[in-house]
């Protein structure tokens, strides 16, 4: 599985899963549409706003491959700003169209196909606190200006990871800095039990929900 802040539960395992499919799927389709036509340039910007600046769709998609084969496979593997900024694109895009199809599902029953997840009925992801719970930070999407003037030794202090760096300069990825090491000193830990639905959670990550026993499952 792959490193967050927090351990993740079956269901955002499950939302990271779909949405890695679905961008994938959304990269491949636009690829073939492309050489069919013999057009240039592959437009990534309306798929991956933040990513775009720095990854060629080719790359997102081999990038996310890769990382869609170490979340659903055993042991923890640690990932830097470029791949949490491939997945934050990609969890925003599949949360808006999750989202607006769960809305305008013309009836409940295509209301509860649309919101099916983990075997749950989940009727809004937000985003936004799903970035809260399982990401570090969010450096990566600091202004290029910003920083810049910080000056290197400022950015070591607040500790500003390189590709950070880079990334705010739209500088591509090398391919040395998209490799995924494993954590042999962390175990792989998933939530059995999430904290974050309950029996009469609509929203995920349902944050008004009372606390909860947490179980824990070692993956290891």
């Amino acid at each position: 599985m792959l490193r967050f802040q927090n351990c993740p539960d079956n269901i955002f395992m499950a939302i990271l899963t779909a949405s890695m499919e679905m961008m994938i799927d959304q990269i491949r389709e636009i690829l073939a549409v492309h050489r069919k036509n013999e057009v240039g340039a592959v437009p990534l910007e309306f798929l991956m706003p933040d990513a775009a600046g720095v990854f060629m769709p080719e790359t997102a998609m081999t990038t996310l491959k890769k990382m869609l084969q170490y979340h659903t496979g055993p042991g923890l593997y640690y990932l830097n700003d470029y791949h949490y900024l491939l997945l934050y694109d990609t969890l925003d895009y599949f949360c808006t169209i999750h989202n607006d199809m769960v809305r305008t599902a013309p009836n409940e029953r295509e209301k509860k196909k649309a919101s099916r997840i983990a075997g749950v009925h989940i009727e809004k992801i937000n985003f936004d606190d799903l970035i809260d719970i399982y990401y570090f930070d969010i450096d990566f999407l600091m202004d290029k200006d910003v920083v810049m003037n910080l000056g290197h030794d400022m950015r070591k202090g607040l500790g500003i990871q390189d590709e950070t760096f880079a990334i705010s300069q739209e500088l591509a990825p090398h391919p040395e800095e998209l490799k995924i090491r494993d954590k042999e000193d962390e175990p792989s830990v998933l939530l059995v039990q999430s904290i974050f639905w309950g029996p009469s959670s609509r929203v995920y990550p349902d944050m008004d929900i009372p606390d909860q026993e947490i179980i824990e499952v070692d993956l290891q």
